[in-house]
């Protein structure tokens, strides 16, 4: 779904690092702001990537997930880990398509998700989020009455704040955050779509990356390829950030420098956004 990513060549190793964080409250909220059973929704896994959070819901009791990415390689992964789930149609349907727009009818279905995809979609940081709005524009559109949209995002202030790797390089961080909408022009977005927040949760923890506090990660492709963070950095920020850690290991410092900048267990990594159509 990413407008600045590869997925198809992220898709082969996506899986080593990647983890469906929060997905135990989503299936709890879904259930709780759409009002009926897990077994009784639709769900749309919009921007699904390998299907990690369309299978965890599954298990949770979610009755039905439709999948939806742009990557075919991440399609593909998906198909594989959730053949169970095809064959015995709790994978609805499997669609390839880039957003916007969104290739459903109205009110197909009771929960619309987005995990970590709307900051794919606009790559420039121009601030506009043009292509995100009118994503949002769509779920709203192939909502049920009742439905809700979930959005899970990491926000400019918990990446320069509290996320350890990115206080390595901040030109870097302050570049990336452009493309991350912030909770104020979250809420812009929601007032242009008929969106009302219902609820904002602040997941805490680093279980998103499996690896997470592997403090020599950036000196690594393959852990740097599970974070679409490191696709901003230019050469010579890279290199910048490799310096950066090769010092502080030799000076025996690298880990007391990174929980010292570290604060995901204590203000989170992940927020969650709860939304009904106004």
């Amino acid at each position: 779904m990413s407008k600045y990513e590869d997925y198809n060549s992220a898709s082969r190793n996506y899986d080593n690092q990647r983890f469906a964080m929060g997905s135990d409250v989503m299936a709890a909220m879904i259930q709780f702001h759409c009002g009926k059973p897990l077994k009784d929704l639709h769900v749309l896994d919009a921007g699904c990537g390998t299907g990690n959070y369309a299978k965890a819901l599954i298990d949770y009791g979610v009755g039905q997930v439709t999948l939806l990415d742009a990557s075919p390689g991440m399609l593909e992964k998906a198909k594989v880990k959730l053949a169970d789930a095809i064959e015995s149609g709790k994978i609805k349907e499997v669609v390839e398509a880039t957003m916007p727009p969104i290739p459903f009818p109205d009110a197909s279905f009771d929960a619309v998700m987005f995990n970590l995809v709307l900051h794919h979609l606009d790559p420039t940081g121009s601030g506009n989020f043009i292509e995100a709005t009118q994503t949002l524009k769509e779920a709203v559109r192939i909502l049920r009455p009742g439905g809700t949209v979930i959005i899970s995002t990491c926000l400019p202030s918990v990446i320069t704040h509290s996320l350890w790797y990115a206080q390595l390089n901040m030109s870097l961080t302050k570049r990336f955050n452009k493309i991350m909408p912030s909770v104020k022009q979250l809420d812009e977005m929601f007032e242009v779509c008929q969106l009302r927040c219902e609820q904002k949760l602040n997941i805490l923890g680093s279980d998103l990356i499996k690896d997470y506090y592997n403090f020599e990660g950036p000196l690594d492709k393959s852990w740097r390829d599970a974070v679409s963070y490191w696709k901003f950095a230019t050469p010579d920020e890279l290199n910048d950030v490799k310096q950066k850690v090769l010092e502080l290991k030799e000076a025996g410092e690298l880990e007391q420098w990174a929980k010292e900048h570290d604060h995901a267990n204590t203000s989170g990594y992940l927020t969650i956004l709860f939304c009904k159509d106004i």
